[in-house]
């Protein structure tokens, strides 16, 4: 009989780390593949992972830190036992290749999975790498990139421009089903503000504010604010507020009119992929490694996004980028269409197959 083809993916910290990897999954699923999952125990892609009903296997994790902390002396033994139990996996599962998502969780089964003579592919969804791709590079067959300017941080003979995966639902979404989520009747425009899968206090604060004192009252209203940070005592009748929707967002996103979000690739690739008006008010780098910003600012550069700098922020400069993108809808739409999105999973998929053993 013959056996069973085995990818294992591993990837997480944020749902920015998972979603890409969901089509693939989808697809060696179909294909009869056995599909297995490396994450953390209480990292934001277990949930999801296990919803899909994949196995899903827990290594202890140490966060890859650019800074001085005490921690980090602490979080090197976290890292070394994380490979170990890595290593244990692959040895146990044999599988024919590892796809990483990237995420500090995702390095230990890299090495685990190279030591065991595993094959590797990772990608790199934002313009420049994360700390756990570039101590990933040296041990992976290939390495698949979002953007075609972040080529030039890999050796050639290993990287590929891939673009980045984006799930079918994001073509399938149903506006009707969008508004009903909401609440709202679609008489008037949609804005929806979002802040990835761990929320983002400063977008809840900005559209909270502007929604009380009446300067978002021409729009209805939709905050997905993250776990735990629904405000109770605001009540309008143009502002609805969900912790997470789930696969349901995107029905929610095609219901939306203009979207006001952070910088996350995932999230940009989606909003463009269903073509969507967007202001993008990134993460500052005294909160980040910066990312967000440069991913913004490629998209701006192509006409197809807003962006605005947090540290920048005023209502005035946020009301004349909402008339703005909304006069240039037309434009901006057209640019839109000139992006192509629909050939980056079987893209990964070709590098997967040329790759596995």
């Amino acid at each position: 009989m013959k056996k069973q083809k085995h990818i294992v993916f591993t990837g997480g910290g944020t749902l920015g780390h998972v979603i890409p990897n969901i089509p693939l999954i989808d697809h060696y699923q179909k294909a009869g593949w056995r599909v297995s999952y490396i994450g953390s125990k209480k990292g934001e892609e277990r949930n999801k992972i296990e919803s899909l009903g994949i196995t899903y296997y827990v290594v202890r994790t140490g966060k890859l830190r650019r800074y001085f902390s005490w921690q980090n002396f602490l979080d090197v033994f976290n890292v070394i036992i994380a490979i170990i139990q890595s290593l244990f996996l692959m040895l146990r599962l044999r599988p024919n290749v590892l796809f990483s998502k990237g995420g500090y969780v995702a390095l230990p089964p890299v090495v685990g999975a190279w030591i065991a003579r595993v094959p590797i592919v990772i990608h790199e969804s934002d313009m420049t790498p994360g700390l756990t791709t570039k101590l990933s590079q040296r041990f992976a067959s290939k390495i698949c990139v979002s953007f075609q300017n972040t080529m030039k941080f890999f050796d050639e003979d290993k990287v590929l421009w891939t673009g980045l995966p984006v799930r079918s639902l994001v073509f399938e979404a149903n506006r009707e089903k969008g508004l009903s989520i909401s609440g709202f009747t679609g008489d008037r425009p949609l804005l929806l503000v979002f802040g990835g899968s761990l929320g983002a206090e400063f977008l809840n604060k900005l559209v909270r504010e502007n929604i009380q004192n009446g300067n978002l009252d021409a729009f209805d209203v939709v905050n997905v604010c993250g776990k735990g940070q629904v405000d109770a005592h605001i009540k309008r009748k143009n502002y609805v507020q969900f912790e997470s929707l789930s696969d349901d967002f995107l029905h929610l996103m095609e219901a939306s009119d203009l979207v006001i979000t952070r910088g996350g690739a995932t999230s940009l690739f989606e909003l463009l992929a269903m073509k969507k008006l967007h202001i993008i008010i990134p993460l500052s780098k005294k909160s980040s490694r910066g990312d967000q910003i440069e991913n913004a600012q490629y998209f701006d550069r192509l006409n197809v996004s807003s962006f605005i700098e947090e540290d920048a922020y005023s209502w005035q400069k946020i009301k004349e980028m909402i008339d703005t993108t909304i006069s240039n809808k037309v434009a901006t739409l057209g640019k839109i269409n000139d992006l192509d999105f629909s050939n980056a999973t079987q893209k990964v998929l070709d590098v997967l197959k040329l790759i596995a053993k």
